[in-house]
């Protein structure tokens, strides 16, 4: 029961890693953003202006980049579940889910998570009779 090619197991262990590692990452530089604030703002009250201004600055680095990151992961995850769908609907109609370059099909999952219809050069419309239509 393996409606897939061979290295999609492989290929999706390390999207799952990815984003495992992702979400790391966004919760280290929160804290680390969070903890650079809190020092700098205790020393700015001890009398250290210009090393709490810098550890502010800091922390508003790390804050800046836990938003992109946090985009960044739940972009990923949106992508993730719409070519999930599309591999529920493709196997819902019982076609295989793979892409063109590993197996000549005529409905295959796009690399943006689409299905796509292709057509041979045999079919028949010609490219002459869709300009004259």
């Amino acid at each position: 029961m393996q409606p897939f090619d061979e290295g999609y197991l492989k290929r999706r262990e390390k999207q799952i890693q990815e984003l495992y590692e992702l979400r790391a990452m966004i919760w280290a530089c929160l804290v680390t953003g969070l903890a650079a604030s809190v020092i700098g703002v205790v020393l700015l009250s001890l009398g250290y202006g210009t090393a709490g201004a810098i550890l502010l600055i800091v922390a508003l680095l790390f804050g800046m980049g836990t938003i992109f990151m946090g985009a960044d992961y739940s972009a990923k995850k949106a992508t993730d579940r719409a070519v999930q769908k599309e591999y529920e609907r493709l196997a819902l109609y019982g076609l295989p889910g793979e892409k063109a370059k590993r197996g000549n099909q005529e409905v295959r999952l796009a690399d943006d998570g689409e299905m796509v219809v292709e057509r041979g050069p045999d079919d028949e419309t010609s490219y002459r009779e869709g300009q004259d239509g």
